[in-house]
């Protein structure tokens, strides 16, 4: 027996297989050396990982340090586009990655003058608690002095001022209490170094800004100086020595920002010319003006009074002390002279507490412009860094991850319960170039767009529809046009304007795919109407005022729209068609041409002379003076015998616009010159029957009533 018929088929193919995988690895190179083939496997082993590992890695980050257009960071972004033009990939994701690093530097900056911000906002806070709290403790102290002074010693009154007293130094105790938080609060920011560079940088920001209105004073000063006196002379060294130094300070600050390292000494120099030439600007300001600015020593001199005031409490916490006094004996420190002299003393205290929570307040409105002006800022490289991600975009780089990082730093928190700091914010963010001027800009660019577009869309739209009328087209067809210009110019004057807006279109043109498909989708008769109307526009097989049969639909046409037409009838009904049906179905337009064709059909009876009705009917045709002789001559033609009848048909041209007057008056002559000449048309067998069935019944009824038969006819 053979082994194919023996042994089972599964056991054939393991046996198949098996020899195919031997006859391979005996044949594989590598596998007969010495070291039986380890040191190939070690190699094949280690070039598979390697070249996994190849593949697992990320791609290619840029280098922040070779990038070149970041060394000029108020680069304009005109200027910005056309430079990184000609850049390959590699050098664009460096631009990328240079920008990105100035952009988080800028961030950390507004990271942390949002938290002294918000650490200021703590301070003042603790110490408007504690300035509520001593008026509180004023207000129950000036109370129970009028008590004690009005009743009378160990009297049921007296007690009660007693004990009003005692609530009084408990309020005391209480403002005590609020008074140390603010203290310890203070002394936690003066050793806070985020804050304490955070007020440093808004001294400098401020100092410039205090600096640049004090120029612009000087000079409108200066104008009322004699141009030729020694005064208009001096005032104009100070303006040009102050004019020199801010400029030396903006050049600074541009250098500092030209650097991306925070780290470096690069940046530790830009940093210690910055304040050189802050120092040189608020120098030369002062000479000007005198007056010194608000910045660091400001901060100084609210901890010192702060300083005082918690000692002032505490010493009004010590003459409102004493031990418990025996029943009925007055209490210590709490006659009416001593509560008065407390009253005062507290009332000091908190005045001196709300004027050093309002010098808290100037120095947080100042770190909160040095916020905003850092957020214009940021505003400003997030604009230039989507320049170069656009065009990394365009050339095949991947800017997903740097567009997340946009859009989560750059996402707005505003504190409003710290409604003062929000108007600061307000009014510096109208301020900026990059904020409030930069969109009032956009705003007035966005209105002109849409007043121009909608200008030249109708004038453009007015203008095609004057020389439309010149053409052959359909008059449906032109007011379609004429509004098509004019909305679609308004929405593209809107898509245009949302640019000036800042808005990317890209987003905005895929909502309206998305959503034009589901409308597509749910509104398929709809648009098939609309798509049959475009086609009836384009092709014009009639226009309104034809006379046609749309599917069966005899009448004229009284108007054509994108979803339907209507038709009416010779008995002056409306009858609306779907334009899906209209070019889907027969058309048949009888007045498309400037002459039409009469056709009339005419029945005479067997016997009578064919060749002297065709003589007639030529000669009464002929005569009408509606009638052509082009483009053929008038025709009548025998097209056959019927039941009772000879068929001849007759042919004849005329204008359109009176095809119908002509066909009735036509008529009418061969009616009376057929009954001239004596011939009769034909009558149906049908109707003599009927008509002397009729007359047999009349007979009859007659007879049956003795009646004459006129009578019944009458009747």
């Amino acid at each position: 027996m053979k082994t194919s018929k023996i042994l089972p088929k599964t056991v054939r193919a393991i046996i198949f297989i098996g020899f195919v995988s031997g006859f391979a690895l005996w044949g594989m190179p590598g596998l007969g050396q010495k070291d039986g083939g380890k040191s190939s496997d070690a190699k094949t082993s280690k070039s598979s990982i390697e070249s996994l590992d190849k593949l697992l890695q990320p791609p290619p980050k840029g280098d922040p340090k070779a990038a070149v257009t970041t060394k000029e960071p108020d680069i304009p972004v005109e200027e910005l586009r056309l430079l990184i033009k000609p850049f390959s990939l590699d050098e664009l994701r460096d631009e990328a990655a240079g920008w990105q690093l100035l952009l988080k530097n800028k961030v950390k900056e507004i990271s942390d003058a949002e938290i002294a911000i918000k650490r200021q906002n703590r301070s003042i806070d603790k110490q408007k608690e504690a300035a509520t709290s001593l008026d509180e403790a004023q207000k129950a102290l000036e109370e129970a002095d009028k008590a004690l002074k009005s009743a009378a010693p160990n009297s049921a009154e007296h007690k009660e001022a007693t004990k009003k007293a005692e609530e009084a130094k408990e309020k005391l105790k209480k403002a005590q209490e609020g008074l140390k938080e603010a203290t310890e609060t203070k002394q936690e920011l003066k050793q806070d170094n985020t804050l304490n560079e955070a007020l440093k940088k808004a001294e400098k920001t401020g100092e410039v800004d205090l600096a640049k209105q004090t120029l612009d004073t000087a000079k409108q000063e200066r104008d009322k100086i004699p141009p030729n006196s020694e005064a208009y002379t001096a005032a104009t060294a100070k303006i040009d020595e102050l004019d020199k130094a801010i400029k030396a300070y903006e050049d600074a600050e541009k250098a500092q920002k030209a650097i991306a390292d925070p780290k470096s000494p690069e940046y530790q120099e830009a940093t210690k010319k910055i304040e050189e030439t802050t120092a040189q600007v608020k120098k030369a300001r002062e000479a000007i003006s005198g007056a010194p600015a608000a910045g660091t020593d400001a901060a100084e001199k609210s901890a010192q009074k702060l300083d005082e005031a918690a000692s002032s409490l505490e010493q009004t916490k010590i003459q409102a002390g004493g031990a418990t006094p025996s029943p009925g004996a007055p209490v210590p420190g709490n006659t009416p002279g001593s509560l008065d002299q407390k009253g005062q003393q507290l009332e000091n205290t908190a005045d001196k507490l709300e004027e050093n929570a309002k010098d808290e307040a100037a120095l947080k409105n100042q770190l909160v412009v040095n916020a905003t002006n850092l957020q214009s800022g940021r505003t400003a490289i997030v604009d230039r860094l989507n320049v170069i991600l656009e065009e990394l975009d365009r050339k095949g780089g991947d800017s997903a991850s740097s567009r997340k990082y946009i859009e989560a730093v750059t996402k707005a928190e505003i504190d409003v319960k710290d409604t003062e700091g929000l108007g600061v914010r307000l009014i510096s963010w109208f301020k900026s170039e990059e904020g409030g001027l930069r969109w009032a800009g956009n705003i007035g660019k966005f209105v002109g767009i849409i007043l121009a577009s909608a200008i030249v869309s109708q004038v453009l739209g007015l203008a095609i529809g004057k020389l439309l009328q010149f053409s052959k087209t359909s008059k449906l067809l032109r007011q379609f046009i004429v509004i098509l210009i004019n909305r679609g110019g308004i929405v593209v004057g809107v898509l245009l304007a949302l640019t000036a807006l800042e808005v990317s279109l890209a987003p905005v043109l895929a909502v309206v795919g998305g959503a034009s498909f589901v409308i597509a989708f749910a509104l398929q008769s709809n648009i098939g109407n609309f798509a049959s109307g475009l086609m009836l526009l384009v092709y014009k097989p009639f226009d309104v005022g034809d006379e046609v049969d749309l599917g069966g639909v005899y009448g004229w046409v009284d108007s054509i729209t994108l979803a339907n037409t209507k038709i009416k009838t010779l008995a002056v009904d409306m009858i609306t068609v779907p334009n899906n049906t209209v070019w889907g179905g027969k058309i048949i337009n009888y007045s498309h041409a400037q002459i039409r064709r009469i056709q009339m059909e005419i029945r005479i009876n067997f016997g009578v002379d064919i060749v002297e009705v065709r003589k007639i009917l030529v000669d009464v045709t002929k005569s009408h003076p509606e009638v052509l002789t082009a483009p053929d001559p008038v025709m009548v033609l025998m097209f056959g015998f019927g039941d009772y009848y000879t068929r001849l048909m007759l042919f004849a041209w005329t204008k359109t616009p009176i095809y119908w007057k002509t066909r009735g008056e036509l008529g009418v002559m061969i009616n009376e010159r057929l009954k001239k000449e004596g011939i009769d048309l034909a009558i149906p067998m049908q109707d003599i029957r009927v008509q002397s069935e009729q007359e047999t019944s009349l007979n009859l009824l007659a007879a049956a009533a003795d009646l004459p038969e006129e009578s019944l006819v009458k009747k």
